[in-house]
């Protein structure tokens, strides 16, 4: 399930976070998910011997302008996140704690909650999706000289599609998810070289892909697709996606030109 908050600054005071604000953002729903669950951030959900954090989130969204300021982002007045998990448990702990708060903070910036919806869509075998955070894939490998090399992949190559589908069904597995079938592809539907987005988080460079990209097969793999994000690093804040008709709260597109990157 997904759910969309709304937060809206105390005092409409002008929000003041780093472009590359991921890890803060992560905090927030830790912080949430930790006082109903408080052993999710260590544990995970294990399956075949790795732990997997079942949850993923979206950009900032601000319902007004914004401006880029030594890599900081600034704005005033309310604005929208997602989040989302196939798991009912995180879902109902998020939900739990952000009613009993009476304030929320990222860095030094404190916020209300304006508004909570839950999202609730009916899934097809094919469905149109745009992205709420860049979706990533990766192949790491260790050089001679024993550094590590990190080769991101473009959503137009064979490894993109196929790390995309074994991530999903790796989660299918750990949710034991009943597939009368496991089909399931992405294409990739008018990504271009603008859509290619640069994030920092610990230090790290992560290169992801924002845009549309069109999800055909198994209705419950596309359902799980929603609910717990595309690719790599899905509770770092990558890979969120919801369907292509979805609007916000005001009732404007969702796209690039209301977030900050780098």
């Amino acid at each position: 399930m997904i759910l969309k908050l709304v937060f809206q600054p105390i005092n409409n005071e002008e929000v003041n976070l780093p472009v590359h604000y991921n890890r803060p953002l992560q905090g927030l729903f830790y912080n949430l998910m930790g006082k109903i669950m408080p052993d999710y951030h260590d544990d995970g959900t294990v399956i075949e011997n790795k732990k997997l954090k079942l949850f993923t989130f979206s950009r900032i969204y601000p319902l007004d302008s914004f401006k880029v300021v030594n890599k900081r982002m600034k704005f005033y007045g309310p604005f929208v996140v997602y989040f989302a998990s196939p798991m009912r448990e995180i879902l109902n702990a998020i939900y739990e704690s952000i009613e009993k708060e009476e304030t929320f903070r990222i860095e030094k910036n404190y916020f209300i909650l304006e508004k909570s919806e839950i999202l609730v869509n009916e899934f097809e075998d094919s469905l149109l999706v745009k992205t709420l955070s860049p979706i990533t894939t990766y192949s790491t490998i260790i050089l001679p000289n024993g550094n590590r090399y990190t080769h991101y992949f473009s959503p137009y190559s064979t490894d993109f599609k196929k790390l995309v589908e074994d991530n999903l069904k790796r989660k299918a597995n750990a949710m034991n998810l009943e597939l009368d079938e496991e089909k399931f592809s992405i294409e990739p539907y008018g990504i271009t070289e603008k859509n290619e987005k640069l994030l920092f988080y610990k230090g790290i460079i992560i290169k992801g892909w924002t845009g549309y990209f069109k999800l055909v097969g198994n209705k419950k793999l596309i359902e799980l697709a929603i609910n717990s994000g595309l690719g790599a690093k899905n509770a770092q804040g990558f890979g969120m996606v919801i369907p292509a008709d979805e609007k916000n709260t005001n009732n404007i597109e969702l796209n690039d030109e209301n977030i900050a990157y780098l």
